[in-house]
């Protein structure tokens, strides 16, 4: 995961959805006075930085309003706290300084919770356990890191991606693309020879790309990805994630996960963070990876 992985755009949607447009949604309690003693950047509120193709944690729909798995499990969340939530739409690169000045309260992305990045913010517990993927064009004849030596990939700023390629592809040449749909662009118009990807997007940009592309090879992330929080509001994180554990105890969060990732089976690495859904998953009796 990435951004757990995971920070990928859809190419459609273009600057539009690169705005900073807030969509808001309400709690369940009118009294919101609780939310005060969090001090959270609005009283009452929980204002989110969300990226404009982190799909399907969270990416605009066609009006631009953020929507997708973190969004369904952030409305779930602010409600129980009686909390407002307030998405705002940003970029990685802008969005994580923005939370550590206390611009925003959480980041509503799915990011690996690295040990660089715990030296600035906070992270809940973990959401996902994802793979990085090196996709290519579907002529290509690369099949591992070395046959990739002295070419251009891409790999989202700032993303687990760009980590990865910077300390596994280092005899490649590095590309920064500011989302993941600029840089499947540039590979499809043979600007990039591979771009390194987050598992859960390759299937809809297989789809959206039918037979132009392929996976050279996948590479399993270190860590897990979670959302970041301001270090300052851990009274609000503690909260956050008792809420988060009420919602993986009582099913909610894996008929989510199972709604957005229909076709990706849950990451067994996740067990060790959530046993409960582990016992919910064997009730299914559902395959593992």
């Amino acid at each position: 995961m990435n951004r757990l992985p995971l920070r990928r755009a859809l190419g459609a949607l273009g600057l539009a959805a690169l705005t900073a447009a807030s969509v808001t949604a309400c709690g369940g309690g009118s009294d919101t006075a609780a939310g005060d003693d969090f001090g959270l950047a609005q009283p009452g509120t929980i204002t989110a930085a969300v990226t404009a193709g982190d799909y399907p944690f969270v990416s605009p729909d066609a009006s631009g309003k953020p929507v997708g798995m973190l969004v369904d499990l952030n409305n779930l969340i602010a409600d129980r706290m009686h909390l407002k939530i307030v998405y705002k739409t940003t970029t990685v690169q802008a969005g994580l300084p923005g939370l550590t000045s206390g611009q925003y309260d959480l980041m509503s992305v799915g990011l690996v919770a690295s040990d660089e990045r715990k030296k600035s913010v906070a992270f809940t517990k973990a959401i996902f356990w994802g793979q990085n993927v090196v996709v290519v064009p579907a002529s290509s004849t690369a099949k591992s890191i070395p046959d990739l030596a002295g070419k251009r990939v891409g790999a989202g700023a700032n993303s687990t991606q760009e980590d990865f390629a910077k300390k596994k592809m280092t005899t490649s040449q590095l590309v920064s693309e500011a989302t993941d749909g600029a840089g499947v662009n540039q590979l499809l118009a043979g600007n990039l020879d591979a771009m390194v990807l987050g598992s859960t997007h390759v299937g809809q940009i297989f789809t959206e790309h039918p037979g132009k592309l392929k996976v050279a090879l996948t590479s399993p992330q270190d860590q897990p990805g979670a959302e970041a929080v301001n270090k300052k509001l851990t009274k609000f994180l503690d909260a956050y994630n008792t809420e988060l554990t009420a919602l993986a105890n009582d099913g909610t969060f894996l008929k989510l996960y199972q709604k957005y990732f229909p076709n990706l089976p849950y990451p067994t690495q996740m067990y060790q963070f959530w046993p409960s859904i582990q016992q919910q998953i064997e009730k299914q009796g559902k395959p593992t990876p």
